[in-house]
């Protein structure tokens, strides 16, 4: 089952989850999934992540930790949790879950193989995620 631009957004916790996606980066990007790992490191430790593991995709900044925590991925008080967000070119959720390097990375092959339905969990998270998206781009522009 082909997607076409399908958002695929692991949250970035550690080299084997990273290297699991890289190593099937142009698999699944054939498919029409886009890749981004997310993190709450600064822009330089990411680029610096980035460039030694030879990531072929970008890695995303959110040191307030916004996006991660609509989404579902923050532990208290600043921590962080390994999971999967796939979001398809309609904003629908297709998968919202933590998990381990391998299980994220099994949510994905799922998903490409045709075998995952989106719960309602999955459809809160995105409402949710969506509304501090926007929430946070009035303040970015001083509308709020």
């Amino acid at each position: 089952m082909p997607f076409r631009s399908v958002k695929l957004l692991t949250r970035v916790v550690g080299t084997k989850q990273v290297c699991l996606f890289r190593d099937s980066y142009a698999p699944l990007t054939a498919t029409g999934f886009s890749i981004f790992g997310l993190s709450n490191d600064s822009p330089k430790a990411n680029t610096t992540f980035k460039t030694k593991q030879n990531l072929p995709y970008s890695l995303l900044c959110d040191p307030a930790q916004t996006l991660i925590s609509a989404i579902g991925l923050k532990k208290a008080p600043k921590g962080t949790t390994r999971g999967v967000f796939v979001v398809n070119k309609e904003g629908k959720v297709l998968a919202s879950e933590p998990g381990s390097p391998d299980g994220t990375h099994k949510v994905v092959q799922n998903l490409v193989a045709g075998g995952s339905d989106v719960t309602s969990a999955d459809a809160e998270a995105a409402e949710t995620a969506a509304e501090v998206a926007d929430t946070a781009a009035k303040v970015d522009s001083n509308e709020a």
